[in-house]
């Protein structure tokens, strides 16, 4: 594994079942697949083309009236790359049959210093703010680095 890369990220629900029926198809439309089915504490899905999972765990019983907020201290949202332009109109389509919220449509956003990139921004359970983005400069610049690497040690085994 990359040091420094995400090993796993975990969100906690209020109402695990109910999260279940959004992250579940949106996790495998991503590339995640279910570690077998949930229990009463928490659904995992791991990628393993990345070497990563996320976790989706049950709120104790003293939290589960607790909303997610964007800027409140804790987690602001989590952001999801994709293979195509085309995935993200997917999404746009996919979220609200899943039970999610599209607040910012497909479009290209702006960063500073990178030019821009295709995403939408959406919410799901408990108001969990959501991103999933194609950045073809980032993905440029991974092909190479992936390049450079091959040249620089052939024989590496990942």
């Amino acid at each position: 594994m990359l040091q420094g890369s995400i090993n796993h990220v975990s969100l906690t629900v209020s109402n695990l079942a109910h999260a279940v029926e959004f992250f579940t198809p949106l996790l495998e439309f991503l590339g995640y697949e279910a570690e077998g089915p949930p229990n009463e504490r928490v659904a995992l899905h791991f990628s393993p083309t990345l070497g990563a999972a996320v976790n989706v765990w049950q709120a104790k019983p003293e939290f589960r009236d607790a909303r997610f907020e964007v800027y409140a201290p804790g987690l602001h949202h989590v952001a999801f790359n994709v293979a195509a332009r085309e995935q993200i109109d997917q999404l746009a389509e996919l979220v609200p049959k899943w039970g999610g919220r599209v607040t910012d449509p497909p479009g290209e956003y702006g960063y500073t210093g990178h030019g821009t990139y295709y995403a939408i921004y959406f919410r799901g359970p408990d108001d969990i703010k959501i991103e999933c983005v194609h950045m073809s400069e980032l993905e440029r610049l991974h092909r190479q680095r992936a390049s450079l690497d091959a040249k620089l040690w052939p024989h590496a085994t990942g």
